[in-house]
């Protein structure tokens, strides 16, 4: 090679390995900015990358760490997983000596050498614990005490009849309205409703009504009574059994608001880990974008080189044929034939061709993978569903391809705003649930259509199928039918809330158990 083409070579190498350690830097400053431990792990197991938090809290340094397996450090470093967690699943939790609780969750981004490469983050969570623990702890302490004074009440006022005033339900029916009587003949009628209800109206009721209605067969039995209403202990339960009732209902609103709480906090840590997976992904994608186009644009060069040396061959063969009695073209033609040059120069072509394909492929992975890791949550863009659809089985194609065999029937679909990374979130969950539900090999099949207000994806698998009891609760928070330590039971959760809140779209589910499962999403059309 000429001295000013081996010169522009070493300009470009040197370019390209400025580029690669840019790239690498800003992936380093990025994923040293986290707080949380993140690692990148090979097939084996072995750390092949990972940020400052690691290094930290493990004591090491970064190459120390390079290499090692990570269950051996955190074995090392005392962290014990949780009794009946078994292998690698999304949000297993681990306790050190000191008694802090971790979160980790394994994540598959990410193909290398057509291997799969982890990612594993490590989250303290002893806060988040302790704070559910007091909360848990405050209610029940909350129950036992009105519990208590419920009990007290009923030790003062004794007898059958008093009980009642404290099992009432807030939409007892007032006495006159029981015995069918007039409000005019009931001495009920006009006072206020809860001292009808506790006094006359209990007395009206249940195993106190067998005793008096038999004997006065009318709503005079509450005159009996009347006067129990100026009773100083009387009042005192009246006023408590309203007490009771209004902390009863504070109670469950705030038992409603406390599960919605726990729900939404952990929808958006759950998120939130999506989005630096996401982040992660985008800057491993960049990293390796660059490598490749030098690849790719080698090759070519390579191979039209290979051209013109297959065509000097091909005329230095012309120009020294054996059959001229020359010694040098024998010679020449015993050393071609050692050497199998006529193979080489059949093969040549082909090698090349395949390693450009192989190249193109590998592209096509990166940029899929960018497409579905795009930190776009607050883009509300014009989107092609069916590529999201591609996109998301590119990046999750290793969960699928040994389990199923999936059939596309994609109708042509306009191009509607939404949030892509979200969608991709949403296909994903339900193509992998629609994989793990298929025991032997299965189908899954993916139907999209669209008419003038709405575009409909239809996901179905021949799977193992959804029990009738569970199908109304599977869009539940916390709602789960996996092993422990397999799933959160936030997937179809997260999934319900982008789809109806999000998009303003609909998803159904209809399943027979042994047949299979169909997830119906449908999203409105919107092109402004």
């Amino acid at each position: 090679m000429p001295e000013d083409g081996q010169l522009m070579e070493h300009e470009a190498l040197k370019l390209l390995f400025a580029q690669v350690k840019r790239a690498k830097d800003e992936w380093t400053m990025a994923m040293d900015g986290v707080s949380d431990l993140v690692l990148l792990v090979d097939a084996a197991g072995e750390v092949q990358r990972c940020n400052k938090a690691v290094c930290d809290f493990f004591g090491k340094s970064y190459p120390e760490i390079l290499g090692w397996s990570w269950e051996d450090l955190f074995r090392e470093a005392g962290l014990r997983q949780d009794p009946g967690q078994v292998g690698v699943h999304p949000d297993e939790l681990f306790h050190d000596a000191s008694g802090r609780v971790f979160q980790e969750t394994c994540y598959l981004p990410e193909v290398k050498d057509g291997e799969p490469l982890r990612i594993i983050t490590l989250q303290d969570i002893s806060e988040r614990k302790r704070i559910l623990f007091k909360i848990e702890q405050d209610r029940k302490k909350l129950e036992g005490s009105l519990a208590e004074i419920s009990s007290m009440i009923k030790r003062v006022t004794k007898g059958d009849t008093e009980e009642f005033l404290f099992t009432l339900p807030p939409d007892h029916e007032p006495c006159w309205k029981m015995m069918q009587c007039g409000q005019e003949d009931c001495v009920c009628f006009g006072r206020e409703p809860l001292q009808c209800w506790t006094i006359a109206g209990t007395c009206c009721k249940g195993k106190v009504q067998g005793k008096f209605a038999q004997k006065f067969n009318n709503c005079m039995a509450c005159e009996f009574y009347q006067e129990a209403a100026d009773d100083p202990v009387v009042r005192i339960g009246i006023q408590f059994s309203h007490m009771m009732q209004i902390i009863e209902k504070k109670n469950s609103e705030l038992q409603n608001a406390f599960d919605e709480l726990k729900a939404t906090q952990s929808q958006f840590v759950q998120q939130e880990k999506m989005a630096s997976i996401g982040q992660l992904a985008a800057g491993v994608a960049h990293e390796i974008n660059n490598p490749i186009g030098f690849v790719t644009s080698n090759l070519g060069t390579l191979q039209k080189y290979l051209a013109r040396v297959a065509e000097f061959l091909k005329m230095q063969a012309a120009l020294f044929p054996p059959e001229a009695g020359d010694d040098r073209a024998t010679r020449l033609a015993e050393i071609r034939r050692q050497l199998k040059i006529e193979s080489i120069l059949q093969d040549l072509p082909s090698l090349v061709a395949e390693s450009l394909d192989g190249v193109e492929r590998v592209k096509k992975i990166v940029q899929n993978l960018k497409s579905f890791s795009r930190v776009d949550q607050y883009d509300y863009i014009l989107t092609d569903i069916n590529q999201c659809l591609d996109d998301t089985l590119n990046i999750i194609w290793n969960e699928l391809k040994y389990k199923c065999t999936v059939k596309k029937d994609y109708g042509d679909l306009p191009p509607t705003r939404c949030y892509p990374q979200q969608l991709n979130q949403v296909f994903m969950n339900l193509l992998v649930n629609a994989a793990q539900s298929i025991e032997t090999k299965g189908e899954i099949v993916i139907t999209t259509s669209a008419s003038e207000t709405e575009i409909t994806i239809a996901i179905a698998d021949s799977g193992s199928g959804i029990p009738q009891e569970n199908l109304n609760r599977i869009f539940e928070p916390f709602f789960t039918t996996k092993e422990v330590g397999k799933g959160t039971g936030l997937g179809l959760s997260i999934t319900y809330d982008i789809v109806t809140k999000k998009h303003g779209g609909k998803i159904k589910v209809t399943s027979e158990p042994g047949k299979g499962t169909t997830f119906v999403v449908t999203l409105p059309v919107k092109t402004e």
